[in-house]
Protein backbone atom coordinates (compact mmCIF):
# COMPACT_ATOMS: atom_id res chain seq x y z
CA UNK A 1 0.00 0.00 0.00
CA UNK A 2 1.58 2.89 -1.17
CA UNK A 3 1.48 6.48 1.08
CA UNK A 4 -1.64 8.02 -1.19
CA UNK A 5 -3.32 4.81 -0.38
CA UNK A 6 -2.68 5.07 3.27
CA UNK A 7 -3.11 8.72 3.07
CA UNK A 8 -7.06 7.81 1.96
CA UNK A 9 -7.34 5.32 4.52
CA UNK A 10 -6.37 7.92 7.41
CA UNK A 11 -8.57 10.81 6.56
CA UNK A 12 -11.16 10.01 3.97
CA UNK A 13 -13.52 10.11 6.51
CA UNK A 14 -13.23 14.12 6.62
CA UNK A 15 -13.36 14.21 3.23
CA UNK A 16 -16.65 16.60 1.95
CA UNK A 17 -18.63 14.58 -0.49
CA UNK A 18 -20.36 14.84 -3.89
CA UNK A 19 -17.70 18.44 -3.70
CA UNK A 20 -18.41 19.03 -7.36
CA UNK A 21 -22.35 19.46 -6.53
CA UNK A 22 -21.57 21.86 -3.83
CA UNK A 23 -19.36 24.09 -5.73
CA UNK A 24 -22.25 24.20 -8.74
CA UNK A 25 -24.73 25.39 -5.90
CA UNK A 26 -22.02 28.03 -5.12
CA UNK A 27 -21.68 29.44 -8.83
CA UNK A 28 -25.73 29.46 -9.07
CA UNK A 29 -25.85 31.15 -6.21
CA UNK A 30 -23.48 33.71 -7.18
CA UNK A 31 -25.44 34.48 -10.20
CA UNK A 32 -28.03 34.71 -8.86
CA UNK A 33 -26.37 37.13 -5.95
CA UNK A 34 -25.31 39.03 -8.80
CA UNK A 35 -28.77 39.88 -10.47
CA UNK A 36 -30.70 40.56 -6.77
CA UNK A 37 -27.43 41.68 -4.70
CA UNK A 38 -24.92 43.31 -7.10
CA UNK A 39 -23.41 44.93 -3.81
CA UNK A 40 -23.67 41.93 -1.49
CA UNK A 41 -21.75 39.97 -4.64
CA UNK A 42 -19.29 42.92 -5.42
CA UNK A 43 -18.01 42.20 -1.21
CA UNK A 44 -17.29 38.32 -1.94
CA UNK A 45 -14.88 39.01 -4.65
CA UNK A 46 -10.99 38.15 -4.33
CA UNK A 47 -10.08 41.79 -3.78
CA UNK A 48 -6.34 41.93 -2.56
CA UNK A 49 -6.80 45.77 -1.95
CA UNK A 50 -9.86 45.38 0.61
CA UNK A 51 -8.41 42.34 2.20
CA UNK A 52 -4.67 44.54 3.10
CA UNK A 53 -6.20 47.84 3.68
CA UNK A 54 -9.27 47.30 5.51
CA UNK A 55 -9.07 44.03 6.73
CA UNK A 56 -11.99 41.92 4.53
CA UNK A 57 -10.30 38.38 5.25
CA UNK A 58 -13.85 36.40 4.36
CA UNK A 59 -13.06 37.10 0.24
CA UNK A 60 -10.66 34.28 0.80
CA UNK A 61 -12.99 32.47 0.94
CA UNK A 62 -16.14 33.64 -0.42
CA UNK A 63 -14.65 33.96 -3.93
CA UNK A 64 -15.90 30.43 -3.92
CA UNK A 65 -19.38 32.24 -5.36
CA UNK A 66 -17.75 34.14 -8.02
CA UNK A 67 -19.32 33.62 -11.54
CA UNK A 68 -16.83 31.47 -13.73
CA UNK A 69 -18.38 32.22 -16.53
CA UNK A 70 -19.28 36.00 -18.11
CA UNK A 71 -23.05 36.85 -18.69
CA UNK A 72 -22.48 39.17 -21.91
CA UNK A 73 -25.52 38.33 -24.18
CA UNK A 74 -28.31 36.25 -24.87
CA UNK A 75 -26.25 33.10 -26.37
CA UNK A 76 -24.39 33.85 -22.63
CA UNK A 77 -27.68 33.42 -20.83
CA UNK A 78 -27.77 29.53 -23.09
CA UNK A 79 -23.97 28.28 -22.73
CA UNK A 80 -23.50 29.04 -19.21
CA UNK A 81 -25.97 26.62 -17.49
CA UNK A 82 -24.45 23.90 -20.43
CA UNK A 83 -21.39 24.85 -19.04
CA UNK A 84 -22.01 24.41 -15.48
CA UNK A 85 -23.27 21.36 -16.26
CA UNK A 86 -20.22 20.22 -17.89
CA UNK A 87 -18.15 20.80 -15.73
CA UNK A 88 -19.99 19.37 -12.57
CA UNK A 89 -19.53 16.13 -15.06
CA UNK A 90 -15.75 16.70 -14.82
CA UNK A 91 -15.50 16.67 -11.11
CA UNK A 92 -17.90 14.04 -10.62
CA UNK A 93 -15.67 12.05 -13.02
CA UNK A 94 -12.71 13.32 -10.93
CA UNK A 95 -14.77 12.12 -7.79
CA UNK A 96 -15.35 8.52 -9.21
CA UNK A 97 -11.36 8.17 -10.30
CA UNK A 98 -9.61 9.65 -7.40
CA UNK A 99 -12.19 9.42 -4.49
CA UNK A 100 -13.81 12.24 -2.32
CA UNK A 101 -10.59 13.02 -0.34
CA UNK A 102 -7.84 13.32 -3.26
CA UNK A 103 -10.88 15.77 -5.31
CA UNK A 104 -11.25 18.01 -1.37
CA UNK A 105 -7.71 18.49 -1.62
CA UNK A 106 -7.29 19.27 -5.08
CA UNK A 107 -9.99 21.90 -4.54
CA UNK A 108 -9.51 23.26 -1.03
CA UNK A 109 -5.51 23.24 -2.03
CA UNK A 110 -6.06 25.25 -5.12
CA UNK A 111 -8.33 27.91 -3.57
CA UNK A 112 -5.23 28.36 -0.94
CA UNK A 113 -2.79 28.38 -2.93
CA UNK A 114 -4.44 30.76 -5.24
CA UNK A 115 -5.11 33.01 -1.61
CA UNK A 116 -1.36 32.87 -1.06
CA UNK A 117 -0.27 33.71 -4.64
CA UNK A 118 -2.43 36.98 -5.17
CA UNK A 119 -1.77 38.16 -1.00
CA UNK A 120 1.75 37.66 -2.24
CA UNK A 121 1.68 39.29 -5.06
CA UNK A 122 0.22 42.13 -3.91
CA UNK A 123 2.40 42.37 -1.21
CA UNK A 124 5.84 42.50 -3.70
CA UNK A 125 4.00 45.43 -5.50
CA UNK A 126 6.50 47.68 -4.12
CA UNK A 127 5.41 51.31 -5.94
CA UNK A 128 1.97 52.71 -5.10
CA UNK A 129 1.33 52.66 -9.64
CA UNK A 130 1.88 49.14 -9.35
CA UNK A 131 -0.12 48.56 -6.52
CA UNK A 132 -2.80 50.67 -7.98
CA UNK A 133 -2.43 48.62 -11.48
CA UNK A 134 -3.12 45.28 -9.37
CA UNK A 135 -6.34 46.89 -7.68
CA UNK A 136 -7.49 47.86 -11.22
CA UNK A 137 -7.16 44.16 -12.08
CA UNK A 138 -8.41 42.70 -9.05
CA UNK A 139 -12.01 45.89 -9.80
CA UNK A 140 -15.34 44.76 -10.41
CA UNK A 141 -15.81 46.92 -13.90
CA UNK A 142 -18.79 45.29 -14.77
CA UNK A 143 -19.81 42.51 -17.21
CA UNK A 144 -19.02 44.73 -19.96
CA UNK A 145 -15.69 44.60 -19.43
CA UNK A 146 -12.85 42.32 -18.59
CA UNK A 147 -12.52 41.49 -14.93
CA UNK A 148 -10.29 38.87 -13.81
CA UNK A 149 -11.83 38.34 -10.73
CA UNK A 150 -14.40 36.66 -12.60
CA UNK A 151 -12.17 34.20 -13.93
CA UNK A 152 -10.71 33.37 -10.50
CA UNK A 153 -13.35 30.26 -10.54
CA UNK A 154 -13.09 29.41 -14.14
CA UNK A 155 -9.24 28.63 -14.03
CA UNK A 156 -9.93 26.56 -11.38
CA UNK A 157 -12.49 24.96 -13.24
CA UNK A 158 -10.19 24.56 -16.34
CA UNK A 159 -7.39 23.01 -14.02
CA UNK A 160 -10.03 20.54 -13.26
CA UNK A 161 -10.63 20.01 -16.94
CA UNK A 162 -6.82 19.49 -17.83
CA UNK A 163 -6.65 16.93 -14.61
CA UNK A 164 -9.84 14.82 -15.86
CA UNK A 165 -8.34 15.16 -19.97
CA UNK A 166 -5.37 13.22 -18.54
CA UNK A 167 -7.02 10.40 -16.96
CA UNK A 168 -10.03 10.20 -20.17
CA UNK A 169 -7.54 11.60 -22.82
CA UNK A 170 -9.62 9.69 -25.50
CA UNK A 171 -12.82 10.26 -24.60
CA UNK A 172 -15.33 11.81 -27.12
CA UNK A 173 -16.89 14.73 -26.04
CA UNK A 174 -19.31 16.81 -28.38
CA UNK A 175 -17.39 20.62 -28.34
CA UNK A 176 -20.13 23.22 -28.70
CA UNK A 177 -22.61 20.37 -28.89
CA UNK A 178 -22.17 19.86 -32.13
CA UNK A 179 -18.46 18.54 -32.89
CA UNK A 180 -16.80 15.38 -31.68
CA UNK A 181 -13.34 16.17 -29.97
CA UNK A 182 -11.31 13.77 -28.06
CA UNK A 183 -10.38 15.10 -24.55
CA UNK A 184 -6.67 15.51 -25.08
CA UNK A 185 -7.71 18.16 -27.83
CA UNK A 186 -9.51 19.94 -25.82
CA UNK A 187 -7.37 20.06 -23.57
CA UNK A 188 -5.13 21.43 -26.09
CA UNK A 189 -7.08 23.66 -27.30
CA UNK A 190 -7.34 25.09 -23.29
CA UNK A 191 -4.06 25.47 -22.62
CA UNK A 192 -3.22 27.44 -25.83
CA UNK A 193 -5.78 29.56 -24.71
CA UNK A 194 -4.13 30.25 -20.90
CA UNK A 195 -1.20 30.97 -22.34
CA UNK A 196 -2.65 33.56 -24.47
CA UNK A 197 -4.75 35.62 -21.79
CA UNK A 198 -1.04 34.96 -19.95
CA UNK A 199 0.17 37.09 -22.52
CA UNK A 200 -2.12 39.22 -23.43
CA UNK A 201 -2.88 40.20 -20.20
CA UNK A 202 -0.36 42.56 -18.00
CA UNK A 203 -1.77 42.71 -15.00
CA UNK A 204 0.32 40.55 -12.47
CA UNK A 205 -3.13 39.43 -10.99
CA UNK A 206 -3.99 37.25 -13.58
CA UNK A 207 -0.81 35.76 -14.37
CA UNK A 208 -0.60 34.35 -10.66
CA UNK A 209 -3.88 32.84 -11.22
CA UNK A 210 -3.26 31.13 -14.15
CA UNK A 211 -0.13 29.93 -12.99
CA UNK A 212 -1.54 28.66 -9.40
CA UNK A 213 -3.79 26.54 -11.75
CA UNK A 214 -1.09 25.16 -13.94
CA UNK A 215 0.34 24.36 -11.02
CA UNK A 216 -2.14 22.69 -9.40
CA UNK A 217 -2.77 20.43 -12.30
CA UNK A 218 1.18 19.58 -12.33
CA UNK A 219 1.51 18.75 -9.16
CA UNK A 220 -1.60 16.24 -8.61
CA UNK A 221 -0.72 15.06 -12.23
CA UNK A 222 2.52 13.65 -10.61
CA UNK A 223 0.59 12.23 -7.87
CA UNK A 224 -1.70 10.24 -9.92
CA UNK A 225 0.43 9.29 -13.06
CA UNK A 226 0.95 6.01 -11.57
CA UNK A 227 -2.94 5.62 -10.77
CA UNK A 228 -5.07 3.25 -13.16
CA UNK A 229 -8.34 4.87 -12.54
CA UNK A 230 -9.46 2.89 -9.60
CA UNK A 231 -10.78 4.64 -6.48
CA UNK A 232 -8.84 3.61 -2.74
CA UNK A 233 -12.05 0.93 -1.81
CA UNK A 234 -11.93 0.03 -5.15
CA UNK A 235 -8.12 -1.42 -5.02
CA UNK A 236 -8.62 -2.27 -1.77
CA UNK A 237 -11.54 -4.69 -2.51
CA UNK A 238 -9.37 -6.15 -5.77
CA UNK A 239 -6.32 -6.87 -3.15
CA UNK A 240 -9.01 -8.66 -0.95
CA UNK A 241 -10.41 -10.75 -3.64
CA UNK A 242 -6.60 -11.59 -5.07
CA UNK A 243 -5.57 -12.77 -2.10
CA UNK A 244 -8.78 -14.88 -1.25
CA UNK A 245 -8.16 -16.40 -4.63
CA UNK A 246 -4.61 -17.04 -3.91
CA UNK A 247 -5.16 -18.96 -0.34
CA UNK A 248 -7.74 -20.64 -1.93
CA UNK A 249 -5.32 -22.43 -4.73
CA UNK A 250 -2.72 -24.21 -4.45
CA UNK A 251 -0.08 -25.55 -7.35
CA UNK A 252 0.73 -28.74 -8.16
CA UNK A 253 3.24 -29.57 -11.03
CA UNK A 254 3.25 -33.07 -12.93
CA UNK A 255 4.90 -34.62 -15.86
CA UNK A 256 3.34 -33.97 -19.61
CA UNK A 257 4.04 -37.24 -20.59
CA UNK A 258 6.72 -39.88 -20.60
CA UNK A 259 8.69 -38.18 -23.00
CA UNK A 260 9.94 -35.37 -20.58
CA UNK A 261 9.38 -32.95 -22.57
CA UNK A 262 8.63 -30.66 -20.48
CA UNK A 263 6.16 -29.62 -17.14
CA UNK A 264 2.46 -28.60 -17.34
CA UNK A 265 1.30 -26.79 -14.22
CA UNK A 266 -2.59 -27.03 -13.25
CA UNK A 267 -4.53 -24.77 -10.87
CA UNK A 268 -6.45 -27.00 -8.23
CA UNK A 269 -8.82 -25.53 -5.80
CA UNK A 270 -8.58 -26.19 -2.09
CA UNK A 271 -11.56 -26.62 0.19
CA UNK A 272 -10.77 -23.22 2.79
CA UNK A 273 -14.13 -21.90 2.69
CA UNK A 274 -15.83 -19.68 0.51
CA UNK A 275 -14.17 -16.82 -0.78
CA UNK A 276 -18.02 -14.84 -1.38
CA UNK A 277 -20.61 -14.57 1.38
CA UNK A 278 -23.90 -12.18 1.70
CA UNK A 279 -24.14 -10.01 4.25
CA UNK A 280 -28.12 -10.60 3.86
CA UNK A 281 -28.29 -14.48 4.06
CA UNK A 282 -25.23 -15.90 4.29
CA UNK A 283 -25.46 -17.49 1.20
CA UNK A 284 -21.86 -18.48 -0.31
CA UNK A 285 -20.41 -19.33 -3.64
CA UNK A 286 -20.46 -23.08 -2.86
CA UNK A 287 -24.28 -23.02 -1.80
CA UNK A 288 -25.32 -22.10 -5.49
CA UNK A 289 -22.58 -21.49 -7.80
CA UNK A 290 -24.99 -19.60 -10.01
CA UNK A 291 -24.87 -16.60 -7.60
CA UNK A 292 -23.38 -13.46 -8.54
CA UNK A 293 -21.77 -11.05 -5.57
CA UNK A 294 -21.40 -7.67 -5.27
CA UNK A 295 -20.30 -4.96 -3.15
CA UNK A 296 -22.43 -1.81 -2.61
CA UNK A 297 -20.44 1.51 -2.42
CA UNK A 298 -23.12 2.90 -0.68
CA UNK A 299 -23.06 0.95 2.80
CA UNK A 300 -19.99 2.01 5.07
CA UNK A 301 -17.20 -0.26 5.26
CA UNK A 302 -16.85 -3.06 2.78
CA UNK A 303 -20.33 -5.37 2.44
CA UNK A 304 -21.02 -7.79 -0.27
CA UNK A 305 -23.95 -9.08 -1.17
CA UNK A 306 -26.05 -11.86 -3.15
CA UNK A 307 -27.62 -11.18 -6.65
CA UNK A 308 -31.08 -11.04 -4.46
CA UNK A 309 -30.06 -8.75 -1.73
CA UNK A 310 -27.77 -6.07 -3.85
CA UNK A 311 -30.93 -4.13 -4.79
CA UNK A 312 -33.19 -4.94 -2.01
CA UNK A 313 -30.60 -4.68 1.10
CA UNK A 314 -30.47 -1.19 3.91
CA UNK A 315 -27.50 0.39 3.35
CA UNK A 316 -25.35 0.20 6.48
CA UNK A 317 -24.05 3.75 7.93
CA UNK A 318 -21.14 4.34 10.14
Amino acid sequence: MNRIDKFERKFGRFAIPRLPLIMTICFIIGYLLTFFFEDFYIALLLDPTQIIENHQYWRLITWIFTNPFHLTDTLSYLLVPISLYFYFFVGSALENVWGKLMLNVYIFGEIILTDIAVIVSYLVTTTSAERQQFAAAAKWIGYDNYSVVLDCTRYMLLSMFLAMSVIFKEQVVFFALVIPMKMKWLALIDAVFMLYEFIKFPYLYTRVVIIVCVVTFGIFWLINRNRDGRTFKQMQRSRRFKKAVQQGRTESVSEANASGRGKVITLKPQTRGPIHQCTICGRTEQDNPDLEFRYCSKCAGTHEYCSDHIFSHVHIEE
